[in-house]
Protein backbone atom coordinates (compact mmCIF):
# COMPACT_ATOMS: atom_id res chain seq x y z
CA UNK A 1 0.00 0.00 0.00
CA UNK A 2 1.47 3.01 -0.83
CA UNK A 3 0.54 6.30 1.51
CA UNK A 4 1.46 9.70 1.81
CA UNK A 5 1.18 11.33 4.59
CA UNK A 6 1.31 15.28 5.42
CA UNK A 7 5.05 16.07 6.16
CA UNK A 8 4.05 19.57 6.17
CA UNK A 9 3.99 20.40 10.16
CA UNK A 10 7.54 19.23 10.55
CA UNK A 11 8.99 21.80 8.97
CA UNK A 12 9.92 25.04 11.01
CA UNK A 13 9.88 24.50 15.42
CA UNK A 14 7.96 21.41 15.95
CA UNK A 15 4.70 22.10 17.42
CA UNK A 16 2.13 19.49 18.74
CA UNK A 17 0.86 18.61 15.38
CA UNK A 18 4.75 18.00 14.22
CA UNK A 19 5.07 15.76 16.98
CA UNK A 20 1.96 13.89 15.86
CA UNK A 21 3.25 13.08 12.37
CA UNK A 22 6.69 12.49 13.34
CA UNK A 23 5.43 10.01 15.28
CA UNK A 24 3.21 8.28 12.99
CA UNK A 25 5.45 8.60 10.56
CA UNK A 26 8.20 6.55 12.08
CA UNK A 27 5.88 4.17 13.63
CA UNK A 28 4.20 3.52 10.33
CA UNK A 29 7.40 3.15 8.79
CA UNK A 30 7.59 -0.32 10.71
CA UNK A 31 4.58 -2.04 8.87
CA UNK A 32 6.13 -3.88 5.83
CA UNK A 33 3.10 -4.33 3.36
CA UNK A 34 3.10 -0.21 4.04
CA UNK A 35 5.50 2.02 1.74
CA UNK A 36 5.27 5.72 3.69
CA UNK A 37 6.11 9.25 1.39
CA UNK A 38 5.72 12.28 3.62
CA UNK A 39 4.58 14.88 0.95
CA UNK A 40 5.14 18.11 0.97
CA UNK A 41 4.09 21.58 -0.52
CA UNK A 42 6.94 24.20 -0.83
CA UNK A 43 6.22 26.69 -3.65
CA UNK A 44 9.04 29.17 -2.67
CA UNK A 45 12.28 26.36 -2.80
CA UNK A 46 12.86 22.94 -2.62
CA UNK A 47 13.04 20.61 0.25
CA UNK A 48 16.23 20.21 1.51
CA UNK A 49 17.32 17.09 4.34
CA UNK A 50 18.04 20.11 6.41
CA UNK A 51 14.57 21.25 6.88
CA UNK A 52 13.83 17.73 8.16
CA UNK A 53 13.68 16.52 11.37
CA UNK A 54 16.60 13.96 12.56
CA UNK A 55 15.29 10.08 11.34
CA UNK A 56 14.18 11.70 7.72
CA UNK A 57 16.11 10.47 4.48
CA UNK A 58 14.81 12.65 1.31
CA UNK A 59 14.19 9.59 -0.55
CA UNK A 60 11.01 9.25 1.71
CA UNK A 61 9.81 12.46 0.61
CA UNK A 62 8.03 14.26 -1.92
CA UNK A 63 7.96 17.70 -2.55
CA UNK A 64 4.66 19.48 -4.67
CA UNK A 65 5.66 23.08 -5.32
CA UNK A 66 1.71 23.90 -7.00
CA UNK A 67 0.16 26.75 -4.88
CA UNK A 68 -2.05 24.16 -2.43
CA UNK A 69 -1.33 26.40 0.75
CA UNK A 70 -1.56 29.63 -0.98
CA UNK A 71 -4.92 28.23 -2.95
CA UNK A 72 -6.26 28.02 0.92
CA UNK A 73 -5.19 31.24 2.26
CA UNK A 74 -6.29 33.17 -0.12
CA UNK A 75 -9.60 31.58 -2.07
CA UNK A 76 -12.30 29.34 -0.69
CA UNK A 77 -12.97 25.47 -2.12
CA UNK A 78 -13.19 25.62 -5.98
CA UNK A 79 -11.14 23.94 -9.28
CA UNK A 80 -8.07 24.77 -8.60
CA UNK A 81 -7.63 22.43 -5.24
CA UNK A 82 -9.01 19.42 -7.27
CA UNK A 83 -4.88 19.37 -9.06
CA UNK A 84 -3.86 15.71 -7.55
CA UNK A 85 -0.87 16.10 -5.70
CA UNK A 86 0.53 13.24 -7.34
CA UNK A 87 -0.45 14.31 -11.01
CA UNK A 88 2.78 13.55 -13.07
CA UNK A 89 4.85 11.01 -10.49
CA UNK A 90 5.74 7.78 -11.41
CA UNK A 91 3.89 6.51 -8.12
CA UNK A 92 0.11 6.77 -7.39
CA UNK A 93 -0.65 6.91 -3.60
CA UNK A 94 -3.48 4.64 -2.40
CA UNK A 95 -4.08 6.75 0.77
CA UNK A 96 -3.32 10.63 1.08
CA UNK A 97 -3.68 11.37 4.94
CA UNK A 98 -3.70 15.27 5.81
CA UNK A 99 -2.14 15.31 9.14
CA UNK A 100 -3.12 19.21 9.59
CA UNK A 101 -6.76 19.54 9.29
CA UNK A 102 -6.67 19.87 5.51
CA UNK A 103 -5.86 16.90 2.47
CA UNK A 104 -4.30 17.52 -0.59
CA UNK A 105 -6.56 15.53 -3.70
CA UNK A 106 -5.20 12.72 -5.38
CA UNK A 107 -5.51 10.75 -8.44
CA UNK A 108 -7.22 7.53 -7.77
CA UNK A 109 -6.69 6.96 -3.52
CA UNK A 110 -8.56 7.85 -0.67
CA UNK A 111 -8.39 10.68 1.31
CA UNK A 112 -8.21 10.67 5.27
CA UNK A 113 -7.47 13.55 6.77
CA UNK A 114 -6.43 14.13 11.22
CA UNK A 115 -8.83 17.09 12.18
CA UNK A 116 -7.62 17.88 16.05
CA UNK A 117 -10.16 19.80 17.49
CA UNK A 118 -12.77 22.66 16.66
CA UNK A 119 -11.76 25.38 18.51
CA UNK A 120 -12.34 27.80 16.06
CA UNK A 121 -15.36 26.71 15.85
CA UNK A 122 -16.22 26.47 19.43
CA UNK A 123 -14.22 29.27 21.11
CA UNK A 124 -13.51 31.98 17.77
CA UNK A 125 -12.97 34.97 20.20
CA UNK A 126 -9.83 32.97 21.68
CA UNK A 127 -8.68 32.19 18.09
CA UNK A 128 -6.15 34.15 15.75
CA UNK A 129 -8.32 36.01 12.73
CA UNK A 130 -5.96 34.48 10.07
CA UNK A 131 -6.73 30.92 11.33
CA UNK A 132 -10.51 31.15 11.92
CA UNK A 133 -10.68 32.50 8.30
CA UNK A 134 -8.54 29.64 6.76
CA UNK A 135 -10.23 26.80 9.18
CA UNK A 136 -13.87 28.21 8.47
CA UNK A 137 -13.46 27.93 5.07
CA UNK A 138 -11.35 24.45 4.26
CA UNK A 139 -12.03 22.01 7.74
CA UNK A 140 -15.64 21.64 6.79
CA UNK A 141 -14.72 21.31 3.35
CA UNK A 142 -12.44 18.93 3.95
CA UNK A 143 -14.31 16.83 6.60
CA UNK A 144 -17.76 16.70 4.34
CA UNK A 145 -15.14 15.44 0.95
CA UNK A 146 -12.78 13.29 2.64
CA UNK A 147 -12.93 9.43 2.51
CA UNK A 148 -12.59 9.37 6.36
CA UNK A 149 -11.99 11.44 9.50
CA UNK A 150 -9.08 10.41 12.30
CA UNK A 151 -9.39 12.60 15.56
CA UNK A 152 -7.78 12.26 18.89
CA UNK A 153 -10.14 12.31 21.54
CA UNK A 154 -13.91 11.46 22.19
CA UNK A 155 -14.68 14.58 23.12
CA UNK A 156 -13.55 15.95 19.74
CA UNK A 157 -15.44 12.87 17.49
CA UNK A 158 -18.38 14.29 19.17
CA UNK A 159 -17.55 17.75 17.94
CA UNK A 160 -17.43 17.14 14.75
CA UNK A 161 -20.17 15.16 14.64
CA UNK A 162 -22.16 17.96 16.17
CA UNK A 163 -20.70 21.01 14.88
CA UNK A 164 -19.55 19.47 10.81
CA UNK A 165 -22.69 17.71 10.60
CA UNK A 166 -20.52 14.33 10.16
CA UNK A 167 -21.62 10.36 10.62
CA UNK A 168 -20.27 9.00 13.32
CA UNK A 169 -18.88 5.73 11.52
CA UNK A 170 -16.67 8.06 9.42
CA UNK A 171 -14.85 8.90 12.56
CA UNK A 172 -12.08 7.06 14.21
CA UNK A 173 -10.16 8.32 17.51
CA UNK A 174 -6.72 7.39 18.04
CA UNK A 175 -5.18 8.81 20.98
CA UNK A 176 -1.70 10.41 21.09
CA UNK A 177 0.95 9.00 23.49
CA UNK A 178 4.55 10.44 24.55
CA UNK A 179 7.22 9.47 23.03
CA UNK A 180 9.83 7.01 25.02
CA UNK A 181 12.59 10.19 26.31
CA UNK A 182 9.70 10.95 28.78
CA UNK A 183 10.71 8.81 31.29
CA UNK A 184 11.32 9.65 35.75
CA UNK A 185 15.10 11.18 35.57
CA UNK A 186 17.69 11.62 38.36
CA UNK A 187 18.34 15.23 39.07
CA UNK A 188 21.58 14.78 38.11
CA UNK A 189 20.77 13.88 34.71
CA UNK A 190 18.59 17.07 34.18
CA UNK A 191 20.84 19.66 35.47
CA UNK A 192 22.31 20.85 32.76
CA UNK A 193 19.06 22.04 30.92
CA UNK A 194 18.54 23.85 34.41
CA UNK A 195 21.79 25.65 33.52
CA UNK A 196 20.46 26.15 29.62
CA UNK A 197 17.41 27.88 30.87
CA UNK A 198 18.38 29.78 34.21
CA UNK A 199 15.44 27.85 35.59
CA UNK A 200 14.87 27.88 39.12
CA UNK A 201 14.93 25.06 41.43
CA UNK A 202 11.29 24.92 42.21
CA UNK A 203 8.43 25.35 39.99
CA UNK A 204 4.49 24.60 38.82
CA UNK A 205 4.65 23.88 35.18
CA UNK A 206 2.28 24.68 32.43
CA UNK A 207 3.46 23.83 28.71
CA UNK A 208 1.66 24.81 25.60
CA UNK A 209 1.13 27.69 23.25
CA UNK A 210 0.52 30.86 25.04
CA UNK A 211 -2.64 31.51 23.55
CA UNK A 212 -6.18 32.67 24.72
CA UNK A 213 -8.02 29.35 25.30
CA UNK A 214 -5.16 28.26 27.23
CA UNK A 215 -6.79 30.34 29.89
CA UNK A 216 -3.52 31.11 31.30
CA UNK A 217 -5.50 34.01 33.24
CA UNK A 218 -7.07 31.45 35.77
CA UNK A 219 -4.05 29.85 36.30
CA UNK A 220 -2.14 33.34 36.94
CA UNK A 221 -4.92 34.06 38.93
CA UNK A 222 -4.73 30.84 41.02
CA UNK A 223 -1.30 30.80 41.12
CA UNK A 224 -1.48 34.57 43.00
CA UNK A 225 -4.01 33.47 45.41
CA UNK A 226 -1.87 30.32 46.22
CA UNK A 227 1.32 31.99 46.85
CA UNK A 228 -0.55 34.56 49.08
CA UNK A 229 -2.01 32.26 51.64
CA UNK A 230 -0.26 29.81 52.07
CA UNK A 231 3.95 29.29 52.43
CA UNK A 232 5.00 27.75 49.03
CA UNK A 233 7.96 29.31 47.75
CA UNK A 234 7.52 27.82 43.64
CA UNK A 235 8.20 29.65 40.81
CA UNK A 236 5.06 29.46 37.41
CA UNK A 237 6.86 27.99 34.70
CA UNK A 238 4.90 28.96 31.48
CA UNK A 239 6.82 26.84 28.85
CA UNK A 240 5.56 27.97 25.15
CA UNK A 241 5.88 29.47 22.31
CA UNK A 242 3.63 33.08 21.89
CA UNK A 243 0.22 33.07 20.53
CA UNK A 244 -2.42 35.68 20.47
CA UNK A 245 -5.10 37.71 22.28
CA UNK A 246 -2.61 37.55 25.78
CA UNK A 247 -3.05 41.56 26.67
CA UNK A 248 -4.72 40.43 29.74
CA UNK A 249 -3.03 38.08 31.21
CA UNK A 250 0.16 40.37 30.62
CA UNK A 251 -1.68 43.17 31.95
CA UNK A 252 -2.43 40.98 35.36
CA UNK A 253 1.36 40.06 35.92
CA UNK A 254 2.49 43.63 35.51
CA UNK A 255 -0.27 44.87 38.00
CA UNK A 256 0.56 42.84 41.00
CA UNK A 257 4.08 42.64 40.31
CA UNK A 258 4.46 39.05 39.76
CA UNK A 259 7.35 39.15 37.15
CA UNK A 260 9.81 37.84 39.29
CA UNK A 261 7.57 34.80 40.39
CA UNK A 262 5.89 33.73 36.83
CA UNK A 263 8.72 33.27 33.77
CA UNK A 264 8.09 32.48 30.38
CA UNK A 265 10.71 30.42 28.61
CA UNK A 266 8.67 30.39 25.02
CA UNK A 267 9.60 27.53 22.73
CA UNK A 268 11.83 25.11 24.23
CA UNK A 269 13.30 21.81 21.72
CA UNK A 270 11.51 18.43 22.07
CA UNK A 271 14.61 16.77 23.32
CA UNK A 272 14.95 19.48 26.78
CA UNK A 273 11.41 18.57 27.58
CA UNK A 274 11.92 15.45 29.56
CA UNK A 275 14.30 17.47 32.01
CA UNK A 276 11.79 20.52 32.24
CA UNK A 277 8.94 17.85 33.49
CA UNK A 278 11.12 16.11 35.78
CA UNK A 279 12.22 19.42 37.35
CA UNK A 280 8.24 20.43 38.33
CA UNK A 281 6.16 19.72 41.17
CA UNK A 282 3.41 19.28 39.01
CA UNK A 283 1.55 20.15 35.81
CA UNK A 284 -0.92 22.08 35.38
CA UNK A 285 -4.11 22.50 32.59
CA UNK A 286 -6.59 25.14 33.03
CA UNK A 287 -7.09 24.94 29.24
CA UNK A 288 -11.18 25.35 28.39
CA UNK A 289 -10.22 23.69 25.24
CA UNK A 290 -8.14 20.71 24.45
CA UNK A 291 -8.62 18.50 21.77
CA UNK A 292 -5.85 15.73 23.13
CA UNK A 293 -3.54 17.87 25.57
CA UNK A 294 -0.41 15.61 24.54
CA UNK A 295 1.64 17.56 28.07
CA UNK A 296 -0.81 15.91 30.33
CA UNK A 297 0.37 12.22 28.74
CA UNK A 298 3.88 13.57 28.70
CA UNK A 299 4.27 15.18 32.26
CA UNK A 300 3.05 11.70 34.01
CA UNK A 301 4.86 9.28 31.88
CA UNK A 302 7.79 11.56 33.56
CA UNK A 303 5.54 10.27 37.25
CA UNK A 304 4.79 14.03 37.99
CA UNK A 305 0.67 14.62 39.24
CA UNK A 306 -1.13 16.45 36.75
CA UNK A 307 -4.27 18.77 37.36
CA UNK A 308 -6.34 19.52 34.34
CA UNK A 309 -10.01 21.45 33.58
CA UNK A 310 -12.52 19.48 33.74
CA UNK A 311 -14.26 20.13 30.60
CA UNK A 312 -13.16 19.08 26.94
CA UNK A 313 -11.11 15.85 25.74
CA UNK A 314 -8.72 16.75 29.30
CA UNK A 315 -11.04 14.56 31.61
CA UNK A 316 -10.96 11.24 29.44
CA UNK A 317 -6.87 11.80 28.76
CA UNK A 318 -6.54 12.25 32.94
CA UNK A 319 -8.98 9.61 33.76
CA UNK A 320 -9.01 9.06 37.64
CA UNK A 321 -5.59 9.44 38.05
CA UNK A 322 -5.33 13.17 38.29
CA UNK A 323 -7.01 15.77 39.53
CA UNK A 324 -9.91 18.47 37.70
CA UNK A 325 -11.36 21.77 38.44
CA UNK A 326 -13.56 24.06 37.21
CA UNK A 327 -11.62 26.20 34.51
CA UNK A 328 -13.25 29.36 35.86
CA UNK A 329 -12.75 29.35 39.78
CA UNK A 330 -8.89 30.21 40.37
CA UNK A 331 -9.43 29.64 44.12
CA UNK A 332 -10.77 25.86 43.25
CA UNK A 333 -6.98 25.66 41.10
CA UNK A 334 -5.39 27.54 44.64
CA UNK A 335 -6.36 24.74 46.71
CA UNK A 336 -5.62 21.72 44.75
CA UNK A 337 -2.27 22.60 43.89
CA UNK A 338 -1.51 23.32 47.84
CA UNK A 339 -3.60 20.17 48.38
CA UNK A 340 -1.30 17.77 46.07
CA UNK A 341 2.02 19.67 47.54
CA UNK A 342 1.48 20.21 51.39
CA UNK A 343 1.92 16.19 51.82
CA UNK A 344 4.66 13.98 50.65
CA UNK A 345 2.45 10.49 51.02
CA UNK A 346 -0.19 12.67 49.23
CA UNK A 347 1.99 13.57 46.24
CA UNK A 348 3.71 10.25 45.85
CA UNK A 349 0.70 8.53 45.64
CA UNK A 350 -0.42 11.18 42.74
CA UNK A 351 3.29 10.75 41.37
CA UNK A 352 2.17 6.61 40.78
CA UNK A 353 -1.26 7.31 39.39
CA UNK A 354 0.53 9.09 36.55
CA UNK A 355 2.82 6.69 35.71
CA UNK A 356 -0.44 3.99 35.59
CA UNK A 357 -2.19 6.04 33.68
CA UNK A 358 0.48 7.07 31.05
CA UNK A 359 1.02 3.49 30.28
CA UNK A 360 -2.11 3.22 29.13
CA UNK A 361 -1.09 5.69 25.95
CA UNK A 362 1.65 4.13 23.35
CA UNK A 363 2.47 5.33 19.61
CA UNK A 364 2.49 1.85 18.37
CA UNK A 365 -1.30 1.15 19.08
CA UNK A 366 -1.69 5.05 17.66
CA UNK A 367 -0.12 3.51 14.41
CA UNK A 368 -2.10 0.06 14.21
CA UNK A 369 -5.06 1.96 14.86
CA UNK A 370 -4.37 4.39 11.47
CA UNK A 371 -3.24 1.65 9.84
CA UNK A 372 -6.43 -0.23 10.08
CA UNK A 373 -8.18 2.71 8.77
CA UNK A 374 -6.23 3.04 5.47
CA UNK A 375 -7.02 -0.67 5.20
CA UNK A 376 -10.77 -0.65 5.60
CA UNK A 377 -10.96 1.89 2.60
CA UNK A 378 -9.35 0.30 0.42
Amino acid sequence: MEVCLDGQPLLGHISGIGRYALNLYHHLAVHQDLKITLGFNRIAKNLSITDLPQGISENHCMNNRYPYKAIRKLLKPNLLYQVPFDFGHKVKYDVFHGTNFTYMPIQRGKKVVSIHDLAFMKYPHTTSKQIYNHHMKWVPYCAQHADHIITISEATKQDIIQLLSIRPEKITVTPLAAEEHFVPMYESDYHYIFNKYQLPNNYILFVGTVEARKNLLTLVKAYHHLINHNDINYKLLIVGASGWKTSSLFQYIKEHELQESILFTGYIEDADLPAIYNGAKLLVMPSWYEGFGLPLVEAMRCGIPVIGSNISSIPEVIGEDGLLCDPNQPEEWAETINMVMRDDSIYRSWCDYSLRRASLFDWKHTAEQTVNVYRNLL
